[in-house]
């Protein structure tokens, strides 16, 4: 075999040894590629099945929140007619706008909050405040029933004179005092569904003492 053979053999073989390495590398670059592409199907398949049992007890969750909610709505609705009269309530509202993030526990915070709310005003107690004016409605209803006591007072004395007479006068004093909170809590209750405060007794007490002092002291001196 001549040198120029020789070296044509040779460039040859190399060329052969170096399109199979070429041909073994792009080989192990296809594998290398096509394991990653099933790894990541593979995971992207497992993250589509974790979002759709995600959805599917999302969506179980929602419709037992509606029902629970639409349940205890129509309980509500219905308590709240029993109350202020169904011709003011009228039907169930229908639902509104649905909540684009509903959160059940929110939902049923509310819920609980309106049962507390109207449990509390069939006891005749909202937790709100009664307007200012009020406390001086307050204290003309404690003059007033002190007044009143002040005339039965004086009706029973006129009658007779007498020791037990007295007594029971002195009775009505002190009952036409302790009305006047009464009738105080029973015009609130009605008036706005809360029951009185300090302050508002504090001034229908006053106002009834100083009725029964002043008034008594006027009309029943002389008796």
């Amino acid at each position: 075999m001549t040198d120029s053979a020789t070296t044509e053999y040779a460039d040859a073989v190399a060329a052969y040894l170096k399109d199979r390495a070429d041909a073994d590398a792009e080989i192990r670059a296809a594998d290398t590629a096509y394991r990653d592409e099933s790894s990541k199907l593979a995971d992207a398949v497992a993250a589509a099945r974790t979002s759709r049992d995600e959805a599917n007890r999302s969506s179980v969750s929602a419709a037992t929140l509606v029902a629970e909610t639409d349940k205890a709505v129509a309980i509500l609705w219905r308590a709240l007619g029993d109350f202020v009269g169904h011709r003011r309530t009228g039907p169930t509202p229908s639902a509104g706008e649905p909540d684009p993030e509903p959160d059940a526990e929110r939902v049923r915070t509310r819920l609980e909050r309106s049962g507390r709310l109207l449990a509390l005003a069939r006891q005749g107690e909202l937790p709100i405040e009664a307007p200012r004016h009020t406390e001086a409605t307050a204290a003309g209803i404690g003059a007033a029933t002190g007044a009143l006591a002040v005339a039965i007072a004086l009706g029973v004395l006129r009658a007779d004179d007498t020791a037990v007479r007295q007594a029971l006068a002195a009775l009505t004093l002190f009952l036409g005092i302790a009305t006047g909170p009464i009738v105080l809590g029973v015009w609130l209750s009605w008036q706005y569904r809360v029951r009185p405060r300090p302050g508002q007794t504090l001034a229908c007490v006053g106002a009834a003492v100083a009725a029964v002092c002043a008034l008594a002291g006027f009309f029943l001196r002389g008796l």
